[in-house]
């Protein structure tokens, strides 16, 4: 079953799925140049979008009915955000796309099979999985997967906090005030938040904020540990 921001495609239209292609990231290499020599330094590897390819068919001859069968994929297939779009090769994870391009009928030959909806993810290429998982600060984790994780620190408190310190054992992000309320610290986005608003002005700058990273390791400081494990 293919899944769209929690709608089942078939649930919109009668679909007949002929084939699910998802290509792989599009890889971006970063070079220096030789200024003598022939050839280049490899510098870094950097990643760009990866897309999903649905083909499909509508068989359907009454030409009215099939053309409301397209206008409902159409809502379906969303183009405003990217959304959760769950495939039937992989249970356990997701992709975060948006629609990019959407079907060109015949109004003849109902019976083509090769129609295409293309999703193509940008911000999180990755294979995400479904289940987030927590622990609190101050406890070792292991992180599965090949690709760093989604990952945040949690907490409420009614008092606030001064001076508080995260680690990693390797980086170390100092707030000289965290305000009472609903605490955020998206470690990717690298922002802070409480009740929603930045607490960015607290962070002291001599620290370096967290990077998310596969393997056993300890986050000591206050809060819960939330993170999704991520794949190629």
């Amino acid at each position: 079953m293919i899944v769209y921001n929690g709608v089942s495609i078939d649930s919109v239209a009668p679909v007949m799925i002929e084939d699910i292609k998802v290509s792989p990231i599009r890889y971006s290499p970063v070079v220096r140049p030789r200024a003598i020599l022939f050839g280049s330094d490899f510098v870094r590897m950097g990643g760009g979008e990866r897309t999903v390819v649905i083909t499909f068919a509508i068989l359907e001859k009454n030409k009215v009915l099939r053309q409301e069968y397209f206008r409902n994929l159409s809502v379906w297939a969303k183009t405003d955000a990217e959304y959760m779009l769950e495939l039937p090769q992989d249970p356990l994870r997701f992709l975060q796309c948006v629609c990019t391009g959407k079907p060109e009928p015949s109004t003849r030959a109902w019976w083509e099979n090769k129609l295409r909806l293309t999703f193509t993810c940008y911000e999180n290429p990755y294979w995400t999985s479904k289940r987030e998982k927590s622990v609190a600060c101050g406890t070792a984790f292991s992180v599965i997967g090949n690709a760093p994780p989604l990952m945040r620190i949690e907490n409420t408190s009614e008092s606030g906090f001064t001076d508080t310190t995260f680690s990693n054992g390797v980086q170390t992000m100092i707030f000289n005030t965290i305000p009472p309320g609903g605490m955020v610290i998206d470690l990717n986005n690298q922002t802070a938040e409480v009740g929603g608003v930045s607490i960015m002005q607290y962070y002291a700058p001599s620290g370096t904020f967290l990077v998310p990273a596969t393997g056993t390791q300890t986050i000591t400081g206050v809060g819960t540990i939330k993170y999704r494990e991520r794949w190629e």
